[in-house]
């Protein structure tokens, strides 16, 4: 059976830490070698907005690999796709990542930066060519440190979904609709070509309306069907957890996991699907994006709580389309998002690939003002 383990983090949460990964520190030795830890540092936001690895756990994970007597630490990320190439470093810098990494004397990379692998036709769920960082192969041991979100395509962003940071930036699209199952089957198969020794999830942000706590196990799958159960979802119900289990990558039974560490009836994470925030806060928007990717997705999100926060409406019916689909036959405004969808548009359209935060927020603003 997997075992996953949950510690409460309360003010010291290196104490915490030692205690959460007591159970898997003989399985995974790390006398005399190399470790990569990979965080999640999408973009260059705070750990407390819930969508970035909290510095001090990288920082206590780098310690606790130094007392189990790793040789050699380094933490790497390739941020997503919608981040512009001139903001990638920031998400170090920005996020404390950097300052932990000179502080604990181990280096920081931007996977961007350095040398890939190339694939061509791997296997029938990926894209036909693509390439991901040496940094996924060349390390004795990686340790996936990503944060729980919810994610438009794939309901849920954990474990499994994290390793995608590995991916060439501009290859990152094409893994979103390649083959029959699409960005569920992709990432399977990317988490079959790369494989960390210990999965760390990061449930430490604020935002989750919860005492901080830390969620652990070599077992990805499990990891991941854990982890979406505290988020409120039936793991059976995720494609990810679902494909991961029957391609041997772990365990998605929840009564064939054990539970170790803090009782996780104690625990429950607030989150809300964004179909369901649609639906709550603009419920006369709808977002038409079938073969959208998450460089469009994320920021359309990210601009649309920014508005929210203005406290703007939206009162008149409104269709945003992203993605390379068809023009729809509807009533009402439609705005277009993204080069994919500019080919189709007949009015309003940002044709930029990917677009920032800000370039939607300001694009729809300004629209939805002179829609009411």
């Amino acid at each position: 059976m997997s075992t996953v383990a949950i510690q409460k983090t309360g003010r010291d949460i290196l104490t915490a830490l030692v205690q959460l990964l007591a159970p898997f520190a003989e399985e995974i030795p790390l006398q005399g070698a190399s470790v990569l830890l990979k965080p999640n540092l999408v973009e260059p936001q705070s750990y407390t907005t819930g969508q970035t690895t909290n510095p001090a756990l990288v920082e206590a994970i780098i310690i606790w690999c130094k007392q189990q007597g790793a040789k050699k630490i380094a933490v790497g990320e390739g941020p997503s796709y919608f981040q512009p190439a001139s903001d990638l470093r920031a998400c170090f810098t920005f996020t404390g990542i950097a300052d932990v990494a000179a502080r604990q004397k181990v280096p920081w990379i931007l996977f961007d930066e350095g040398q890939f692998r190339r694939f061509t036709k791997p296997s029938p769920r990926l894209p036909d060519r693509f390439s991901i960082s040496e940094h996924a192969f060349s390390w004795d041991h990686i340790i996936n440190i990503p944060v729980p979100k919810t994610h438009y395509l794939t309901t849920i962003s954990i474990a499994m979904k994290n390793l995608k940071g590995f991916i060439k930036r501009e290859d990152k699209p094409s893994f979103h609709y390649c083959g029959t199952q699409h960005i569920h089957g992709s990432v399977t198969q990317l988490n079959c070509m790369i494989r960390p020794s210990l999965n760390i999830v990061d449930c430490t942000a604020p935002v989750h309306k919860n005492r901080g706590f830390l969620l652990a196990g070599p077992d990805i799958v499990a990891v991941d069907a854990v982890t979406s159960s505290l988020m409120g979802f039936n793991p059976s119900n995720i494609e990810t957890v679902r494909l991961g289990h029957s391609a041997g990558l772990g365990e998605m039974d929840l009564s064939r996991i054990t539970i170790s560490g803090d009782d996780a009836r104690e625990l429950k994470m607030n989150f809300e699907q964004p179909r369901q925030y649609l639906r709550r806060v603009f419920p006369n928007l709808r977002v038409l994006a079938e073969q959208a990717c998450s460089g469009c997705l994320i920021p359309l999100f990210s601009a649309l709580r920014l508005i929210e926060d203005e406290g703007q409406t939206v009162n008149s019916d409104v269709h945003l389309m992203l993605g390379k689909q068809a023009s729809p036959q509807v009533n009402g405004t439609v705005l277009c998002i993204g080069q994919c969808a500019q080919q189709h548009s007949t009015g309003p359209c940002l044709p930029v690939c990917p677009p920032t935060r800000e370039e939607v927020y300001e694009f729809l603003r300004d629209e939805l003002k002179k829609n009411g």
